[in-house]
């Protein structure tokens, strides 16, 4: 099955008809593609770039987890949001820290 390219396809402002131009925008401090009217200046969010800044939003507001036991450990598992948000996956190594009394950091390298 064919997907289509949303970014490098035409859209047409439903307001006034005319060809919208490609834009990039900064939204809760993501930059995200879309597309703006130049004659009544509508917008209009790629849906794949609205959904990313709609899960990060969540992830700030944050995901409870429970604490676990394994050995002497404790450990946090990593909510599928979260790791997929930041391409996380098993067998990759982040650095943990303290970032403030009550805020624990988890630094991803590039």
């Amino acid at each position: 099955m064919k997907t289509r390219d949303l970014w490098n396809a035409e859209h047409i402002c439903h307001e006034c008809g005319i060809k919208m131009e490609k834009k990039r925008f900064k939204l809760e401090g993501i930059l995200v593609r879309g597309w703006k009217c130049k004659k009544c200046h509508e917008t209009i969010l790629h849906p794949e770039d609205a959904q990313r800044v709609l899960v990060l939003n969540k992830l700030k507001a944050g995901i409870p987890v429970k604490v676990g036991e394994l050995g002497s450990s404790l450990i946090v598992r990593l909510p599928k949001q979260i790791a997929e948000y930041y391409h996380i996956k098993a067998g990759k190594i982040v650095s943990l820290g303290v970032s403030g009394k009550h805020t624990i950091a988890i630094k991803i390298p590039d």
